[in-house]
């Protein structure tokens, strides 16, 4: 314990003895220094650790600690223009744009002639839809770098964002300095004119290209437009026919002057200069569709202009002879000038390659129909179902021409399938309706038949198709006659001095025992055209039999039997004279 404490009592003495000597033995000047560098030097470390691991995390797009690493680097050296500098970057990615100006602000302060920092700076300013100062700091770079042709067009885009088109202007003209006549530079300030409603301006700078750059076609198209625009339809006209020399197969220069020489009434030019049009594989086929499209309803009443027509879609196949556009176009002004079988032998040339087209289709379908060509009809809506399985048209042609082969199943069942995608059409509703009603009798179910005919009457009461079909099938049933006379009376009325009409108005009478009247109307029936045929023949026989004139109503009976496609009944009558 004594010896411990000795050693307590020594140490005491020896710092006590330390300090006094301090006090009177101060460190020198270069010690101060020393310490302070040593200080510095620690600082810088610790500087550049965090820098490092700043870094590091935005390599990583781990901002967060990127940012909190880039804070420190500032603590421990507020002088140092990197970390505002990388600071900025990355609140301006995270579109913080005000924080990320304040800290390039910075930056820009601690280093005033970086050009990344200013670039930065003038970029940030710009996001932030800050354009005035934006254009102040692209200004200080063009100082810096004159004739850098990047900064220019960085500069002119903050007055057009801030609709200052005039200064814009002034920039590219700036740059035109250093660069001379430039094509590009010309177009811009063509474009800005435009904006300015300075069609004088405009019209200089593209005459300015053309005076270095005379066989610019792009430039005179251009011009040419503003030309027309500002009223010089002569120098538009002129720069057409220079554009048509250097440029032959330019078809939207020829379509241009074909409407110049239309309104000019020279015909015969503007039909030439359409024809070169044409023939150029580069205009768009959709214009040149367009333009077909248009002759459609002239075909049938102007043979002028059918005859061009016809040579204008030839000569587009010819230019696109691996468009089937060009070849559907072609059927369609047949089938426009009634020339069915041409056109379904185009539209079927069309098929056989491409079998996408609804539209192709339904045209084959509706000249078969027009032909009454059933059996192809049937085949080919079964083909087009393969590949449209929801178009209710093709349903109904198939239903259709099963009807019409007296497949009266798979009709039904064509035309109840289809019935269910018709959408917003009413005339096709109408007509699957009519359909199914007929092919419903045909099968006795008459219940289905009726309703099916009454839908279509509540949808259009005016149908005289259905009123005279539903009426005859009432007095072949001798069902609801009234209602049936009704119907009957109400299409003739509608449309007068139809046969067929008449005959069916009669036989409702016949069946209503109103013979005399009955007779009046048959008789009206048989001057209309109805003589041709068997079953009204037949019928007028039989109505004069109830009048008591056998002998006329054999004779009327004969007549039918010669006609052929009478009753089974019909020897029977004439033989033995008697209904």
């Amino acid at each position: 314990m004594t010896r411990i404490g000795l050693i307590l009592l020594v140490s005491i003495f020896s710092v006590q003895t330390f300090a006094q000597w301090k006090s009177y033995y101060p460190e020198s000047k270069s010690s101060k220094k020393e310490t302070e560098k040593q200080n510095k030097e620690k600082n810088k470390q610790i500087f550049d650790t965090h820098l490092f691991a700043a870094l590091k995390a935005k390599s990583l797009e781990d901002y967060d600690e990127a940012i909190k690493h880039f804070e420190k680097c500032i603590k421990f050296d507020s002088k140092n223009s990197v970390p505002y500098y990388e600071l900025s970057k990355i609140n301006a990615t995270n579109g913080n744009y005000n924080i990320a100006a304040e800290q390039i602000e910075n930056a820009c302060k601690l280093n005033p002639n970086n050009r990344w920092y200013i670039l930065t700076y003038a970029e940030i300013l710009f996001s932030n839809q800050d354009f005035t100062n934006s254009a102040s700091q692209y200004k200080k770079l063009i100082t810096l770098e004159p004739g850098n042709e990047e900064l220019y067009f960085m500069l002119s885009d903050t007055y057009i964002y801030s609709n200052d088109f005039r200064k814009a202007i002034a920039v590219y003209d700036d740059l035109e300095q250093y660069k001379g006549i430039d094509k590009m530079l010309s177009m811009q300030k063509h474009k800005l004119y435009r904006e300015l409603n300075d069609m004088k301006g405009a019209i200089k700078e593209l005459e300015s290209i053309l005076s270095s750059f005379p066989d610019d076609v792009e430039a005179m198209e251009i011009l040419s437009e503003l030309y027309l625009l500002n009223d010089e339809k002569d120098k538009a006209f002129e720069l057409f026919k220079m554009i048509a020399i250097i440029s032959p197969n330019n078809g939207r220069i020829h379509l241009t002057l074909a409407d110049y020489y239309r309104e000019n009434d020279n015909n015969d030019k503007s039909y030439e200069e359409l024809k070169l049009a044409f023939e150029s594989p580069k205009l768009n086929i959709d214009t040149k569709v367009r333009i077909l499209v248009s002759y459609y309803q002239l075909i049938a009443t102007n043979p002028e202009m059918s005859e061009q027509a016809y040579e204008l879609a030839k000569i587009m196949i010819s230019a696109h002879p691996n468009d089937l556009k060009a070849i559907a176009v072609y059927a369609d002004i047949l089938y426009t000038d009634n020339k069915f079988q041409e056109a379904k032998e185009q539209y079927l040339l069309v098929l056989e390659k491409d079998k996408t087209k609804s539209r192709l289709w339904s045209q084959v379908l509706f000249i078969l129909a027009e032909q009454s060509d059933f059996e192809t009809m049937l085949s080919v809506s079964d083909e087009a179902l393969e590949y449209f399985p929801t178009d209710p048209l093709f349903y109904y042609f198939n239903g259709v021409s099963n009807k019409w082969f007296k497949n009266y199943n798979e009709a039904i069942s064509s035309l109840e399938t289809g019935i269910e995608f018709v959408i917003d059409n009413p005339n096709l509703l109408l007509e699957f309706y009519s359909s199914l009603a007929d092919a419903y009798h045909a099968t006795k179910q008459h219940k289905l038949s009726d309703k099916h005919y009454e839908k279509v009457l509540e949808i259009d009461p005016e149908n005289v198709l259905v009123l005279n079909n539903y009426a005859y099938y009432l007095s072949v049933r001798k069902e609801s006659l009234e209602k049936a006379k009704e119907m009957s009376f109400k299409c003739n009325k509608l449309e007068q001095n139809n046969g067929t009409y008449q005959d069916t108005y009669a036989w409702i009478l016949y069946e209503l025992k109103d013979y005399e009247n009955a007779k009046q109307w048959m008789l009206k029936s048989l001057k209309n055209g109805s003589d041709i045929s068997a079953v009204v023949v037949e019928h007028y026989g039989d109505i004069l039999y109830k009048l008591g004139e056998v002998e006329e109503a054999i004779i009327q009976w004969k007549k039918a039997k010669n006609l052929g496609g009478v009753s089974k009944n019909i020897d029977k009558k004439i033989d033995e004279g008697k209904l």
